[in-house]
């Protein structure tokens, strides 16, 4: 079995990962998993008591009857109207999505022949296999060399070596999935000192389009995500829905998301309260995710939302839904991928899943190496367009087809942008 997910590190960097990645049986899965965490935001709606002059005791209560009566009119109003506008941008976001430049165009064939090394640092992952085959695809059609390094044991000491011969070989320049920066400073910094960019993927998404040691990134937008997460449910309701997440915070997108949502609930839905949150350790989803998601589901029999971080989660969630017999329990949850998640999108057992196209991360990820390698600027514009999938976007559709759920247009888009169609 194939888990989805988007790379496992052994150790932390406050600017780079959770400062305090949990395993199994650490003190911080136990401080995780024994916390609930309940989100509770009270709304202020004009509550100032303004001093009259004159009046009765009766005509001011009347007035001040009225007037709350008035707000909460008012406030039910905008209510609706709030949730109109969400569920109308959501709505937005349902179409495949369309090819936009991330940057200006460039001329590809200058860079015909000329190597781009690889660093697979997950090459089970679901999403590094995405990746790593638009990688691939795309750095055909620009006429690159491509080395393919894989790390099979995902461990820091892998990435280290990997790096050490990506540099040995004097590319171009060099392409990371799932390689967590702060765990290989000392080789980044190198390849910089010899002048060959690198280019990291499949990790947490940074406003800036560079970092201090390396050329640029490309990764679906967590925060984007989770914010669109918390949207779903402010538009759904009801308003005040309970919420249980399921997290897997030594992956470092995880936590990302999942403070973009909590900040999201807070903002657009003031009465939805988050009940119950567990984290689970990639290494522990086979032996503890479905008990996890099931314990979740029992102590909470009237959750509105149960939220697994990563839809590479999906098979154990399924069986703890097949054992919470009656429960109405929606599922939503992030990364798009196609396969399992996208089947149980079309039978019904999940809601929505919110993300982009790995293969599309593939190409824009070779788009960042020929700008690195052309010595041009990085992607102005990094954000990858994320798509929300839902059961009757996908009647008919191939659940196993990339192309099918995200379409093709960046293929000739990429193309056309580097000066090859």
């Amino acid at each position: 079995m194939k888990i989805n997910h988007r790379g496992k590190i052994s150790s932390c960097d406050k600017d780079e990962l959770h400062a305090e990645p949990a395993t199994s049986g650490s003190k911080a899965t136990t401080r995780l998993q024994s916390k609930k965490f309940s989100l509770v935001v009270s709304l202020a709606l004009g509550a100032t008591i303004l001093s009259a002059c004159g009046g009765s005791s009766s005509a001011s209560s009347t007035s001040t009857t009225a007037a709350s009566s008035s707000s909460s009119s008012s406030s039910s109003s905008a209510g609706s109207s709030a949730s109109s506008t969400l569920a109308s941008q959501l709505k937005s976001l349902e179409a495949v999505p369309s090819f936009k430049a991330p940057g200006p165009s460039l001329n590809a064939s200058k860079l015909s022949g000329k190597t781009v090394a690889v660093i697979d640092g997950d090459p089970a992952a679901g999403p590094v296999i995405d990746a790593a085959n638009g990688i691939t695809a795309a750095a055909k059609v620009a006429g690159l060399n491509l080395k393919l390094l894989n790390g099979q044991n995902a461990s820091t000491s892998t990435y280290i070596q990997l790096l050490d011969e990506a540099i040995a070989l004097k590319p171009v320049a060099i392409i990371t999935l799932a390689v967590a920066p702060a765990l290989v400073k000392p080789q980044l910094q190198q390849a910089k000192k010899d002048g060959i960019p690198v280019v990291v993927g499949l990790q947490q998404w940074h406003a800036s389009p560079n970092r201090p040691d390396y050329f640029g990134f490309v990764t679906q937008p967590g925060a984007e995500e989770g914010t669109l997460l918390a949207e779903q449910i402010a538009a759904d309701g009801p308003k005040n829905a309970t919420v249980g997440f399921i997290t897997s915070n030594v992956i470092n997108l995880s936590l990302q998301i999942y403070n973009s949502f909590k900040t999201a609930l807070a903002k657009y839905c003031p009465g939805c309260k988050i009940v119950d949150t567990q984290n689970v350790d990639p290494s522990n989803w086979v032996s503890s995710l479905t008990s996890t998601a099931s314990s979740i589901l029992s102590a909470n029999p009237n959750l509105n939302y149960l939220i697994p971080v990563f839809d590479g989660m999906t098979p154990f969630i399924v069986s703890a839904l097949g054992a919470a017999s009656g429960h109405s329990v929606k599922v939503i949850t992030t990364q798009g991928s196609t396969g399992a998640a996208i089947k149980e999108l079309q039978n019904g057992t999940f809601t929505s899943d919110i993300g982009a196209s790995g293969i599309w991360e593939g190409w824009a990820m070779v788009d960042q190496a020929l700008r690195a390698g052309l010595n041009m600027s990085p992607e102005s514009n990094t954000t990858l367009p994320v798509r929300v999938l839902n059961k009757s976007d996908l009647s008919g559709v191939n659940p196993n087809s990339d192309a099918a759920v995200y379409g093709t247009s960046y293929v000739s888009g990429f193309k056309k942008l580097w000066g090859l169609g």
